[in-house]
């Protein structure tokens, strides 16, 4: 019985060799992270991650960051196309409007100005001679000098729309052909409207004026027909203004001096008469024409 129960206790030798391996490993370092009071270490069945052998494994290669993650000028390369091509659809829209806008004005400025030029353009004025007659009339043919009066009505008419008529002065002289007789008095002012018409007085004086040639062409003129003839020539300094109120930048748009001749006037003037007048009804237009 004795041997039986020997044989039946393990042997040394038989048993595991964990415990005596175990005995013969180095201990492990002392736990950084003590258990909590009264708590345990963690249950033998978790697993820490093993201590990696060797060199690290290199890192994936660094890439940066894109432009558009951190700089406001560099976005999206289709986001960055659309606003470049918004912006260039609204320079170009501007640039439109403006030839436009351009082209319009001009249109504008040319149809103005012909209207103007059509509608409103400064007509030159016209003269007419109304009444034309003589008093104290005399010549010396010996002598060669002729005297006389002579006064005149002449009418004036401004054609231009809305162009207003500025007569500051005008001069007058008498001829017989062109022989000059007498000289009349300067005259100042006379205004006249668009579309208006007007009458310009004037006298003409000499006395005992020599004047061999014309004394002997009128006398001839007395024996032949009665009716001698005369040259009236003015002189006139004008302004021409548009008027009303949308006319009113166009001021002194036409001025000048004007050159009126009104010929051939005939007077009955019979030998022997020293007075007469061109007969009524018998107005004479005279000729205009701009400059000295």
């Amino acid at each position: 019985m004795a041997s039986t129960t020997e044989t039946n206790q393990p042997r040394p030798s038989d048993q595991p060799a964990t415990q005596s391996s175990e005995a013969h490993q180095p201990r492990a370092a002392t736990d950084p992270y003590p258990p909590p009071v009264g708590g345990t270490h963690p249950p033998p069945n978790m697993s820490y991650a093993h201590p990696q052998q060797g060199y690290p494994t290199a890192a994936p290669p660094y890439h940066g960051y894109h432009a558009s993650a951190y700089n406001p000028y560099y976005g999206d390369p289709y986001h960055t196309a659309a606003s470049y091509n918004q912006a260039d659809d609204a320079a170009s829209s501007c640039f439109r409007c403006f030839c436009i806008i351009m082209f319009l004005l001009v249109i504008f400025t040319l149809l103005a100005s012909i209207f103007m030029f059509a509608v409103v353009r400064p007509d030159t004025p016209a003269f007419k001679v109304e009444s034309f007659s003589v008093s104290n009339f005399n010549l010396v043919p010996g002598s060669k000098v002729v005297s006389g009066k002579w006064e005149a009505s002449i009418y004036v008419d401004n054609p231009s729309y809305r162009m207003k008529l500025d007569i500051d002065r005008w001069e007058t002289s008498l001829y017989h052909k062109d022989n000059f007789l007498a000289m009349g008095s300067v005259m100042h002012s006379m205004n006249l409207d668009s579309r208006a018409k007007g009458t310009m007085h004037m006298k003409m004086e000499t006395y005992n004026t020599t004047a061999s040639s014309a004394v002997e062409d009128m006398e001839k003129e007395q024996k032949e027909g009665g009716n001698v003839s005369f040259n009236l020539r003015l002189t006139l300094s004008y302004d021409m203004k548009a008027s009303g109120f949308w006319y009113n930048h166009y001021s002194n748009y036409r001025s000048g001096t004007l050159r009126v001749k009104c010929s051939d006037l005939k007077v009955p003037l019979p030998a022997g008469s020293n007075t007469g007048s061109m007969p009524g009804g018998s107005s004479k237009t005279c000729d205009t024409s701009d400059g000295f």
